[in-house]
């Protein structure tokens, strides 16, 4: 039995949004599913637009489903890795606000690095010429 996992649209005209399920192959959009795998909610923002069970989509990857092409770049862009897509997953949500803190943390910390710089330079008595190319010099 050929598996994949696909999408099956809900809601009224106008405001879909859609439940992850695995499929045979042969049922109809709306079929039956032979197991539901999240939802996905396009008129949401954020991350708050895709609910996913990861453990059991990797299950039903693993043991060969083939997901649609909506499914597949859903599951990559959410991070979750698709061994036939051949393309490379983006960031898992953690990973995205693990490298923002990241980047939050390195631009703080060369915002104080200026701080110090302009405090310095406003304490320090201009320097000759001689002076300058002596502190070069010495490394400083």
């Amino acid at each position: 039995m050929a598996v994949r996992i696909r999408l099956k649209r809900l809601g009224r005209r106008g405001r879909a949004f859609y439940r992850m399920g695995v499929f045979d192959s042969r049922t109809r959009r709306n079929g039956r599913a032979l197991e539901m795998l999240g939802h996905y909610d396009p008129h949401l923002d954020g991350d708050a637009k895709y609910t996913l069970d990861r453990e059991r989509i990797e299950h039903w990857l693993g043991v060969g489903a083939r997901p649609s092409e909506t499914v597949q770049a859903i599951l990559l862009s959410q991070g979750i890795d698709v061994p036939t897509s051949g393309k490379k997953r983006s960031l898992t949500p953690e990973e995205r606000a693990e490298r923002s803190r990241i980047r939050e943390e390195k631009r703080q910390k060369r915002e104080e690095a200026k701080q110090r710089k302009q405090a310095l330079a406003a304490t320090a008595a201009p320097m000759s010429k001689a002076e300058k190319r002596a502190a070069k010099r010495a490394g400083g």
